[in-house]
């Protein structure tokens, strides 16, 4: 069984329709509580896998037997995850191969 069968089975949803509007419907609620989180944060962090809004950031390449990676340690984190719970975290360690991208978000003066 697919996710999307899965889905429509448990939320009695009865056409493929149905699923890709409350997907859609989702995304949209995840995107618009990211702008409404990207106010209170200084930091846009974002990896191959995953996006982030942090208060403090620290990024440490570290030299492997592999090659280098880099490890960075969020603080006061908002993870872009839909299928998180609670995507308010105090801290998280990220891990990454490839490129991490760390801006600094500008806030309209109030």
């Amino acid at each position: 069984m697919s996710r999307r069968e899965g889905a429509m089975e448990g939320s009695g949803m009865d056409s493929i329709d149905e699923l890709d509007m409350f997907e859609a419907d989702r995304r949209l609620a995840l995107y618009n509580e990211y702008r409404e989180a990207a106010r209170i944060f200084t930091y846009y962090v974002e990896t191959e896998l995953r996006a982030y809004l942090a208060n403090e950031v620290h990024v440490e390449p570290v030299a492997g037997s592999g090659g280098t990676y880099f490890k960075v340690t969020l603080h006061d984190v908002w993870i872009y995850e839909a299928e998180r719970l609670n995507r308010f975290v105090p801290e998280t360690v990220i891990y990454s191969v490839n490129d991490v991208h760390v801006q600094t978000l500008k806030h309209e003066e109030q």
